[in-house]
């Protein structure tokens, strides 16, 4: 008998909980508020429907590119992963590079939380 399928829609309200992730949880708790994104952060995984998951790297300007360019912003990476927790599928991934941002992390934050957002709201 085939499985059901599972769906991948992200449930407006719902509560997540952000993973520990470096210290960029910070960022994207700081971010999915800023950007409105309509899901409740718990701090307890066991009462969450979804996990936010992932990773940012933060490459500060180096003292040449500061000497020679003047140059002090950084260049940032990251990626999300939200997962259901009842299903473990992961339904919804974002990557984001950003080159010379004076607000690094926070800048990257607000872009992952930016396409989640878009994410629960289409239709």
């Amino acid at each position: 008998m085939p499985a059901a399928p599972i769906s991948k829609r992200i449930e407006s309200g719902a509560p997540v909980f952000l993973a520990p992730m470096q210290g960029f949880e910070t960022y994207m708790a700081a971010a999915l508020q800023k950007k409105n994104v309509p899901l409740v952060q718990v701090a307890n995984e066991e009462q969450a429907t979804y996990i936010l998951k992932g990773t940012a790297e933060e490459k500060k300007a180096g003292w040449a590119k500061i000497a020679f360019t003047g140059n002090i912003h950084s260049d940032d990476a990251a990626s999300v992963q939200l997962i259901d927790r009842r299903t473990g599928a992961i339904v919804f991934a974002y990557a984001v590079d950003k080159k010379n941002t004076l607000h690094g992390e926070q800048t990257t934050a607000e872009a992952c939380a930016k396409h989640l957002k878009e994410a629960i709201e289409k239709k």
